[in-house]
């Protein structure tokens, strides 16, 4: 499969009052065509800060300080980090080439325009074409994310409409254009269970049908078993463990991965406590010396994960993990 983004050590800080937050600290991984990666880990870790970097939509406080975002299109390899985030390409690239579908609809849809309007505007900043073929484009895109009367939804405002009916609409919109990265940043977070079922299986259908590269931001390790193909782990603001979905599932290497796996719900153990994964998250302004889960690890070596940092290594095919357990000296 060929790469068609790649981000190489990214690394992004936010310079606040207080202290600087290395909310992305030396990120790597790559998105090949036709792929969904799977992006997981706790509340704070930096998986939307990666994402906002790749679309270059930080905040002011937040700033790009190191690394590569490589976005491969018809003209070959650009580097996303070195183009203006409010210049004429990035403006290009953002929305048709790689579209974002942000976790809370309703904040992205403004309430004063209709669901159409805003749709036949994102339509007509990237292609040369009259209103009434964009709002048939938009129409048409609509039916495909299976909504009901689409027609008269292009004529409601988002307060009109349910959180699962947004979120569709989101998904049209993204898609709208085709683009060749799909960015979903908990997309289902906020949706109930059958709902969240019904966008899962909508998003992988419309990927068969686009071919798509999806980069799939959650917190919920069900959701990445349904729908990755492989899976990045994160920690504050580091990926610990990356491997093909099966693999992680089946031999998951890094504590941290096997903390999160521990803490799903089963069936099976309906008369048992959820397990927590102990400790706290330690403060972003001070970060621990060493390996940053070492102050919560079950596998902890004093002397070693506590003074120096574990580098990257290759276990197996596909499957890197940043540990002492496994070598990384």
């Amino acid at each position: 499969m060929r790469k068609v983004l790649e981000v190489k050590n990214l690394r992004t800080h936010f310079e606040l009052v207080e202290g600087t937050i290395r909310a992305v600290d030396g990120v790597s991984f790559q998105l090949n065509e036709g792929e969904v990666l799977g992006i997981v880990g706790e509340s704070g870790c930096g998986k939307s800060v990666t994402a906002q970097s790749i679309m270059r939509i930080l905040p002011k406080s937040a700033k790009i300080v190191g690394g590569e975002i490589l976005f491969w299109n018809q003209q070959g390899a650009m580097d996303l980090t070195k183009l203006d985030s409010e210049g004429e390409q990035m403006r290009n690239i953002r929305g048709k080439d790689i579209a974002m579908i942000f976790q809370e609809p309703a904040a992205c849809f403004a309430p004063v325009y209709t669901v159409g309007e805003q749709m036949i505007e994102a339509i007509l900043l990237h292609e040369d074409m009259s209103k009434q073929e964009a709002r048939r484009l938009a129409l048409k895109m609509l039916e495909k994310v299976k909504i009901p009367n689409p027609e008269s939804v292009l004529d409601r405002y988002s307060f009109q409409l349910s959180g699962g009916m947004l979120q569709r609409c989101m998904i049209a919109m993204a898609l709208s254009l085709n683009p060749k990265v799909l960015i979903a940043d908990e997309p289902t977070t906020a949706l109930d269970v059958t709902i969240q079922a019904q966008i899962i299986y909508l998003v992988k259908q419309l990927q068969k049908e686009y071919s798509s590269a999806i980069m799939w931001i959650t917190h919920d390790m069900g959701v990445i078993a349904q729908i990755s193909d492989r899976v990045a782990v994160m920690y504050l603001g580091q990926i610990v463990e990356t491997a093909p979905v099966k693999d992680l599932f089946r031999n998951p290497l890094h504590p941290y991965t096997r903390a999160l796996l521990r803490s799903i719900p089963r069936l099976a153990r309906r008369k048992k406590k959820l397990e927590a994964i102990k400790g706290v998250v330690p403060d972003p302004y001070n970060l621990p010396i060493g390996c940053r889960y070492h102050n919560r690890c079950d596998s902890f070596i004093r002397g070693l994960c506590d003074e120096r940092e574990p580098t990257e290594v290759e276990v197996d095919v596909a499957h890197r993990v940043k540990c002492f357990l496994y070598g990384g000296r």
